[in-house]
Order: structure tokens, then C-alpha cells, then sequence
């Protein structure tokens, strides 16, 4: 790098006749924090192709044969055979890269990015023709390198890239997403700088049995060990819980008080406090000023580094990069999933550009790594044949019809094995959209009428979905596989569910919901799901969301938000709004993940509203708990549907 920082690189030619091709070809790059090959127990190399054997570095490899990882879902072979060379770069301060990290998606690793690229652009190996593509992370990165507009880089193939930080791990409204601790410190034990991790944070041997592959020119290991060495003096790499500390301010205070309890510093001692509900509880009833403490905490939207444009340091809120990457021109193709976690980040990147673009919302998860499901099946073929269509229309020039057809393609999904694709100009597909609202009933019903009442529950702060939600998919803790879901809407919960439905309904978009309520407690956390019921009592989750009562005011975002509710998260705001009461009614509104689904006729639409996810978001219980009150009836609570023919 421009800095002198060495980074790890590995490259993919085609061949002919074993030889690799001499004349200048297109070029597609991954850039990532994720490790770029593996070295397996037996020596051998996984990478992105295959497997190479112990003690080859390189070789000639026939993709027509070879065993692309199932888990990669990259289509890497497809367009090695199709004529692309591939790069595969591991971010500084990760893998077998040396320097340090400073911070996710940050401008040192869009500066890197782009030196990356003009070095690609040097070799005689390429034609000055890139595109890139990767998903998550790698998706992420993708749009932060297009903010740093580098030459050559023409079409760029995010999937499941999220777009507002403060979103996904925030909720957007002050509801810390602890299973992204997981993520953290697992990923902080695979770069080398943390030496345990408990099991309820991540399986305390995942990836003790590989480990990143080493460079060429490092036939000992020295240089992979020298560069695990160097990241173990980054503050950032060593304490995970930075991340979550520059992206809202009182998180620092979250992690003192519980370093505090537990009389420890040691960074996998608090995310093990945070990630597990029991031990977290067991702190607060043991020192009930903790508890207040903790409950008086606002997890707010003002930490500069997540408002700014690149900078040295930190990490970015890849939503504020919007201007940048449009100015670029780079042709995007967004792909996303109706069941990923990322779900409205991925419509968000579309509606916030207007270079030539794409977007494909299908019915699988964020990985997916479904066994036996054609959801995910459907997502393991599309995707490399989409991706290499792409990569075609922009750095060959091929005329394949692509930018033809229309720009959005979704699928509508009627069971879990089902499913139908639609096209639309743009997104959303408003000329056949409309919203039903559904009142919600003192009596547990969904009407399109209904008087005025009032309703309560006790909250269960045990209440959750389990550990295997499409949050915890995301980042490798699948399949998606939930509870009993009749069991979950019986426990600390309402209930509202409307009668057989006449007609199919098709559901295209964000359900809102507007609850009109009281607490006996200052303030409280709302979760809503959506959920389907079959006639033979069979339940399936479409869709769920979140808020914090303090985060109830909304106001304007600085981007598209597609009309949907936006907490205006910041401090000065929160701070202002007043505390829940047991007199007087408030009104917290908040938007589900996206959907796409038709509930079939004579099948049963429910809303089911707890106060607390304890396996996936972090929970603070009151003690006595608290009890809400919803206002029912039309001048009440509203479930409101985004209904398509």
C-alpha cells in the first residue's frame, strides 16, 4: 500500500492448455476482511476455486471438476471459465494481511481499495477493466470502495450489503443487536488477537482446526505469525466492543458499568455479560443500582464517525457515502433476500442511487446455507449467472439484454417451497400497492373496524425467538430455524389475529405498526412480528420489528427511507421525549422488515407484540416487570399492510 503495508493477495487466471492466458483480460476483485484461502488440518488449501493440495501454492486447476465451496456462494469458477481474471485481497490488519485496523469500512480501507485496483491495472495480466462482487462484508466494501471512484472500476455486484450501521446494529432505534457481538468476537479470534471465547458467544472450537493460508513467499509461517503480532497491539482488533462504542456513545458507558460489576476489563468477560440474558440478569438483581444504571442508558445516533465521509480512522455509516458512490457512475447490482437480516438495507442501496442499476430481492436468507431448500437452491443458481451477466454487459461490452429488462426483479412467495418472480421499473412497485390498515381489538382480533379498549400483558423478558433467527444467520450461526411459534405468542405477549381471509393477499413492502400505549415503567422496548397461520394451525413468520419507547420521536432522515417511520435517534431528541406513563398514551410507531409473501385464502393474518428479544437484542429488565397497555380500536393500535394485487 501507499503506507508501505503489505496485504495478502491471492490471483485466478484462466487457463489454456494449463498455461495461463497471456492477453489482457477483465478483472474482478474481492476485497475483505474474511480470510481469502484456508489451510485445512491436512495441509491442503481451501480456496475460492477448490482445494490446492499440501505445499502447492499455485497450479493449473480444472474449475469444470473441482469442488467450489458450497459455503462461498461466490460463482468464482463461472467466470474464471468465462474469460475473468479474479483478485482476492484480505484486509489490512486481517488474515494473512500485516497493519492494524481502523475500523469497519473505514477510509483507510477505502484508500487501500483503490491502491489495490491501480495495481491491478499495472499488471500485463489486465485489460484496466474491473468489477467486483462479494456479498456481506465483501458487499459492503464494494460500495465503500466505489465512494473512492477508482479508474477503471466500471459495475460493481453487491449482495446483502447493509446500508445504514446505526440500522443494523441499533435496530435504528437504541435497541442494541447483540448478536453482532458474536460476530466481532469471533472474528477477533480467527485474526489472531483474542485467546478465548466463550460458548455462548460462539463455538469455543470454531476454527481452531484452520487457519488463514499463508502467501507464497512464506513457506514457514513467519510472516503469518509476524502479521498476527503486529494487529495484536490495535486497540480496535484486541477489544471487539469498540466497534459497538464509536457507533453510539453511551455504549462506552454500558461497557464501563459491566466491567465494573464484574471486575473485569477483559473484553470476551463483557460481551459474554452482554450475549448472555441469565448472567446479565444476575448482575442487575445483584446490584440493583446497576440496573437503573443500565436502564437509563440511550443508545443514540451522534457518534461523529458514523455521520462523516472517509476519513483516517474509524468506522463509517456507509449511508452517509451515498453522494460519493453516486457520483461515481458505477453500475450497481444489488442482491438481496427476503429472509436476510439486511433486508431493507439492500432496497435502500437501490433507491438511493441513480447510476445504471439493479435489484433482486429473492426468497432466501442471507448466506443461504439451508440444506434441501429451494429458497436457498434458487439463490446458489441465480446468483453467479446473474453476477456474470453483469460483469459481461460492463467490462466486455456484451449486448446480453441485461439493462433491457426490467430493473427490478422480485420473488412473491405463498409456502416455503414456493415461490414466483415479479418485475417492476423501480422500487417500490407503487402503481399496485396500496395500505390496508387493520385495526387491532381489545378481544385479540385484527378488524377493519373496531371500537376503542384497552389491553395488557406483564412482559417476559425471557421472551425470545431462539438463537437461530435471520439475524443469526447472518453471521454464520444458521440455519434459520425458530421455535415453536404458537408457544412464543402464549408467553409475555398479545395476540391479534384476523379471521380467515376471503382472498389471497399479497404483501409487497414494510408492515407498519402504530401502537398507542402506557407502561408502568419510564420507558420500553416493542417488538411486533407478523406471522401466518395455516388452517391446520401452522405458523410461519413473515416479518418482524423493533423500538425503544425513547426513540419514539420521528423525524427526517438524511437519505431516501422510502417513506417509512425514521427515529430521529439522535441525543438532544431522545433526551426530550418523555418517558412512559401509566396515565397518558403515547403513540410508538415502527416499521417490519420488508416482505414478500401472498397469505392464501381461508389463512389467518397475527401481529404478536412482547417487550423483550432476549437471544437476539440486548435486555434490561425492570424488576417488577413492566406492564403495557395498548389502546385498541381505529383511533387506536394499526397494523398496517402494504397490500399488491
Amino acid at each position: 500500500m501507499r503506507d508501505g503495508v503489505r496485504l495478502a493477495v491471492d490471483i485466478y487466471r484462466p487457463a489454456d492448455g494449463g498455461a495461463a492466458v497471456a492477453a489482457p483480460l477483465p478483472v474482478v476483485f474481492t476485497y475483505s476482511r474474511y480470510w481469502r484461502a484456508t489451510e485445512m488440518p491436512d495441509g491442503d488449501l481451501q480456496i475460492s476455486v477448490g482445494r490446492l493440495g499440501r505445499g502447492e501454492t499455485g497450479g493449473a486447476l480444472d474449475v469444470a471438476t473441482s469442488r467450489e465451496p458450497r459455503s462461498t456462494q461466490s460463482g468464482v469458477a463461472l467466470l474464471v471459465a468465462h474469460g475473468y481474471v479474479y483478485v482476492r485481497a484480505e484486509a489490512r490488519g486481517t488474515g494473512a494481511s500485516f497493519g492494524v485496523r481502523t475500523g469497519d469500512m473505514s477510509g483507510v480501507e477505502a484508500r487501500d481499495a483503490y491502491d489495490i485496483i491501480a495495481w491491478i491495472n499495472q499488471q500485463p495480466w489486465a485489460n484496466g477493466r474491473v468489477g467486483m462482487i462479494g456479498a456481506s462484508y465483501e458487499g459492503m466494501s464494494q460500495f465503500l470502495t466505489a465512494s473512492a471512484a477508482p479508474p477503471g472500476l466500471r459495475a460493481i455486484f453487491p449482495a446483502v450489503a447493509t446500508f445504514d450501521e446505526y440500522r443494523a446494529s441499533w435496530s435504528g432505534a437504541g435497541v442494541l443487536r447483540k448478536y453482532g457481538l458474536a460476530w466481532l468476537a469471533r472474528e477477533a479470534r480467527r485474526d489472531g488477537v483474542q485467546s478465548g471465547v466463550a460458548g455462548s458467544v460462539v463455538n469455543p472450537n470454531e476454527g481452531m482446526e484452520r487457519i488463514v493460508a499463508r502467501v507464497d513467499e512464506d513457506r514457514d509461517g513467519v510472516m503469518r505469525q509476524a502479521a498476527r503480532l503486529e494487529r495484536a497491539s490495535d486497540p480496535e482488533a484486541v477489544d471487539p466492543t469498540v466497534y459497538f462504542t464509536r457507533q453510539a456513545p453511551a455504549a462506552r458507558e454500558l461497557r464501563d458499568a459491566l466491567a465494573q460489576a464484574l471486575g473485569s476489563n477483559a473484553p470476551i468477560d463483557i460481551i459474554e455479560a452482554l450475549y448472555d440474558s441469565d448472567r446479565l440478569e444476575a448482575l442487575v438483581a445483584a446490584d440493583e443500582s446497576l440496573r437503573e444504571r443500565l436502564l437509563a442508558l440511550r443508545f443514540t445516533r451522534d457518534a461523529s464517525s458514523m455521520l462523516t465521509s472517509p476519513q483516517d480512522t474509524g468506522p463509517n455509516n456507509l449511508a452517509m457515502l451515498a453522494p460519493r458512490i453516486r457520483a461515481s457512475g458505477i453500475a450497481v447490482y444489488n442482491w438481496g433476500g427476503w429472509r436476510d437480516f439486511a433486508t431493507l438495507d439492500t432496497l435502500l442501496w437501490h433507491a438511493n442511487l441513480d447510476q445504471p442499476r439493479k435489484l433482486a430481492m429473492g426468497p432466501w436468507t442471507h448466506g443461504p446455507n439451508e440444506p434441501n431448500d429451494r429458497r436457498e437452491d434458487a439463490s446458489r443458481r441465480l446468483r453467479p449467472i446473474e453476477q456474470l451477466r453483469w460483469l459481461d454487459y460492463w467490462l466486455k461490452d456484451i449486448d446480453n439484454g441485461i439493462m433491457e429488462e426490467p430493473a427490478v426483479h422480485y420473488a412473491i412467495s405463498d409456502d416455503p417451497g414456493h415461490f414466483v418472480w415479479r418485475s417492476a421499473p423501480d422500487w417500490p412497485p407503487r402503481a399496485s400497492q396500496r395500505r390496508q390498515r387493520w385495526a387491532l381489538t381489545h378481544d385479540g382480533r385484527l378488524a377493519l373496524r373496531a371500537q376503542r379498549g384497552d389491553t395488557s400483558f406483564t412482559v417476559d423478558y425471557s421472551s425470545s425467538l431462539g438463537d437461530h433467527t435471520r439475524y443469526h444467520d447472518a453471521i454464520g450461526l444458521g440455519p434459520l430455524t425458530l421455535p415453536d411459534l404458537e408457544e412464543h405468542a402464549q408467553r409475555g405477549a398479545l395476540s391479534f389475529t384476523t379471521a380467515p381471509l376471503r382472498r389471497d393477499t399479497t404483501l409487497v413492502g414494510s408492515p407498519i405498526v402504530s401502537l398507542l400505549v402506557r407502561a408502568s415503567t419510564a420507558s420500553a422496548v416493542f417488538h411486533a412480528y407478523l406471522e401466518e397461520i395455516d388452517p391446520n394451525g401452522h405458523v410461519e413468520l413473515l416479518s418482524e420489528g423493533v423500538m425503544h419507547s425513547a426513540h419514539r420521536t420521528l423525524g427526517q432522515p438524511a437519505y431516501n427511507n422510502l417513506s417509512l417511520p425514521f427515529s430521529d435517534s439522535r441525543r438532544a431528541v431522545v433526551e426530550s421525549t418523555p418517558p412512559l406513563n401509566s396515565d397518558n398514551a403515547s403513540v410508538v410507531q415502527f416499521d417490519l422488515q420488508p416482505a414478500s409473501e401472498t397469505i392464501q385464502r381461508g389463512n389467518r393474518i397475527r401481529l404478536v407484540i412482547t417487550g423483550a428479544e432476549a437471544r437476539t437484542n440486548l435486555v434490561i429488565p425492570y424488576q417488577p416487570p413492566t406492564q403495557i397497555t395498548i389502546s385498541t380500536g381505529r383511533d387506536g393500535s394499526i397494523l398496517d399492510l402494504p397490500v399488491a394485487p
